[in-house]
C-alpha cells in the first residue's frame, strides 16, 4: 500500500472494543485479536486518511521512529490488504 493511499475497511469489516480493552478486527471468517500500536492504526482507517498520517500518529503516539512505525504498519496493512480486510 502506497503512503498516499487512504485505506478503508473491506466489506464486512468492522472495529471492535470490548469491555476488557482488547481491540478486534471483526472479519467474515472470524476476529483478529489486534496489539495496541495495530490497533491504534486501524482506528484511524476511514478512507479519508493517507497511510503516512495514519504512521504519523502511531509513531508519536508510541514514541517509536515514524520509519520504524512505517515499515511495521505498511506490513501490516499490506497483509489485511492481501486478505481483502483493506482497500
Amino acid at each position: 500500500m502506497k503512503p498516499t493511499a487512504c485505506p478503508r475497511f473491506g466489506k464486512g469489516v468492522k472495529l471492535r472494543h470490548d469491555g476488557n480493552g482488547s481491540v478486534m478486527l471483526l472479519i467474515p471468517e472470524g476476529a483478529l485479536v489486534l496489539n495496541a500500536p495495530a490497533a491504534a492504526a486501524l482506528e484511524l482507517v476511514d478512507g479519508t486518511r493517507p497511510l503516512v498520517e495514519i504512521v504519523a500518529a502511531v509513531a508519536a503516539r508510541f514514541d517509536v521512529t515514524a520509519d520504524r512505525a512505517g515499515e511495521d504498519l505498511s506490513e501490516l496493512f499490506e497483509r489485511l490488504e492481501q486478505r481483502g480486510l483493506l482497500q
